[in-house]
């Protein structure tokens, strides 16, 4: 691995994950996004050492990571966003644009 420290390689993948996500979950129902925040945190509680630390087992390193990009990306329809290691990221949902 380069000079890059794991803090500065997450951020990194975190910058080009999290807006992908956001993109997605726009498309899905705000309950479908509330459901998989929930799920999103149960996987970092369980396993979020996984994320800077890489696991031995093939594929859950990527799969908790993949779940806390998810998770972020969840927060990001809070009001006034959300902050990670930083970086902040901030989205609308449709559905909830219809509501003053």
């Amino acid at each position: 691995m380069s000079d890059c420290g794991n803090e500065e390689l997450l951020k990194l993948t975190l910058q080009a994950a999290v807006p992908m996500w956001i993109e997605t979950l726009k498309r899905r129902p705000f309950d479908d996004v509330m459901r998989r925040a929930a799920a999103a945190g149960q996987v970092i509680a369980e396993r979020g050492d996984v994320i800077l630390y890489k696991s031995k087992k093939k594929g859950q390193t990527a799969a908790a990571f993949n779940s806390l990009a998810e998770g972020i990306a969840c927060l990001a329809f809070a009001r006034g966003g959300v902050r990670f290691l930083g970086l902040h990221f901030e989205a609308r949902h449709p559905e909830l644009e219809k509501t003053p």
